[in-house]
């Protein structure tokens, strides 16, 4: 697709007079890529957090933490090493990626665990600040797809909206991702902001919009190109007595398996109640969901199929969306025009089925034993494992 490139300026500066000391002012994005290119190694405290489209208002708290970033050019799947700490206690890591293993540490349960991605053909590993600012310039510089870039000068900073047409992309690590599951891209627009401090030349703040949600990330406190890379190891940041999971331990959800399903009690959309002892069918499936999340939404078109092709047989399903996303569930229902029953689950009833991921399947027995798990959704593979397990229970 052949790139359109309007580049828009709306002059914002307060206390300047003249129209060519504006002109001046104004920071061209090729020159931010460069200075991010000098920037080694930096440290900063990060605040992130998820908001519906067209709303600045937090969905769930803020993500506050302090990072540690290393540029890395031969990392081609992230761009960057990185350490994340809990921002009260800066000695206590909670993630780290070395471009060949990422590590988590759970200090409230006192064990860590690793992975080298021997299993894994792609690294879902979200890049740091600097590294993405990178990826999404470079991408805005080169490609191919349609766009328009406005630049908004203010006194302290010049804002770019990036607003890629007809086209869902996300950033994994440092690779633009273009989503074309989810239906027509059609009218879609997936619009980033990128906002840059005019003294230092720099980003410190991020927007990612796309039509279910937007993501806001900030630095501040940012310290650049002092720290040392031969320095950065991950071990000496993990308590030699500190015990590691196996993988086994990882996948918490397997150990569901034949046992008996958690008794929730949950709110519908019209805020009444449902147990799970009403439900009364033979075999009955339990969907951990989200809407913010693609393969969650990729899974519902099935889903309905699903209802439809059980709808004589003794077979009912309910899907769980988290608690805090109701705000927005009723419009998502309606778009999606799902028919299925939806209810919303709140933190112990995700605790206790251990979700760790979106979305997630729960196929329970007639005792109400959980028979089997499904985790993530894979178009033209999970279906069929899906209904091969529903089939075994009739």
């Amino acid at each position: 697709m052949k790139q359109l490139f309007v580049a828009t300026l709306i002059v914002v500066i307060f206390g300047l007079t003249s129209c060519e000391t504006k002109l001046t002012q104004i920071i061209s994005l090729p020159v931010v890529l460069e200075n991010i290119k000098q920037v080694e190694t930096a440290s900063y405290i990060s605040s992130s957090y998820f908001c519906y489209s067209g709303d600045t208002v937090p969905i769930d708290r803020k993500m506050v933490e302090y990072y540690k970033e290393y540029a890395s050019s031969s990392d081609t799947s992230v761009g960057a090493s990185f350490m994340r700490f809990d921002v009260e206690d800066t000695t206590k890591m909670i993630y780290a990626y070395d471009g060949k293993i990422e590590a988590r540490i759970n200090w409230q349960e006192n064990h860590f665990r690793t992975n080298d991605f021997s299993n894994n053909s792609f690294r879902r590993v979200m890049a740091p600040f600097f590294a993405k600012s990178k990826a999404l310039i470079e991408y805005a510089l080169s490609t191919e797809d349609s766009l328009h870039i406005d630049s908004i000068v203010h006194e302290s900073n010049v804002a770019y909206k990036i607003s890629i047409i007809n086209e869902r992309v996300e950033f994994v690590g440092r690779l633009p991702i273009h989503i074309n599951e989810l239906g027509s891209n059609d009218g879609i627009i997936s619009e980033y902001v990128i906002w840059v401090n005019r003294e230092t030349k720099l980003p410190f703040k991020l927007q990612r919009t796309l039509p279910a949600n937007t993501l806001i990330d900030e630095i501040k406190n940012l310290k650049t190109n002092h720290l040392s890379k031969e320095n950065f190891s991950i071990s000496k940041y993990i308590p030699e007595d500190m015990p590691r999971r196996t993988g086994k331990e990882q996948n918490a959800t397997e150990d569901l398996i034949n046992t008996t399903a958690f008794n929730y009690t949950l709110q519908d959309m019209e805020g009444q109640f449902q147990s799970l002892d009403d439900v009364s069918s033979k075999v009955y499936m339990i969907n951990l969901t989200s809407m913010f999340c693609g393969p969650c939404g990729m899974s519902v078109s099935f889903l309905k199929e699903l209802n439809q092709k059980y709808d004589k047989k003794d077979f009912s399903f309910v899907s769980l969306y988290v608690e805090n996303e109701k705000k927005g569930l009723l419009k998502y229902i309606k778009e999606k025009e799902i028919t299925y029953n939806v209810l919303l689950a709140d933190k112990q009833t995700e605790e206790k089925y251990k979700l760790s991921l979106f979305p997630t399947f729960l196929i329970l027995d007639k005792d109400r034993k959980i028979r089997k798990v499904i985790s993530g959704f894979k178009k033209g593979v999970t279906e069929l494992e899906m209904e091969k397990a529903i089939e075994e229970l009739f």
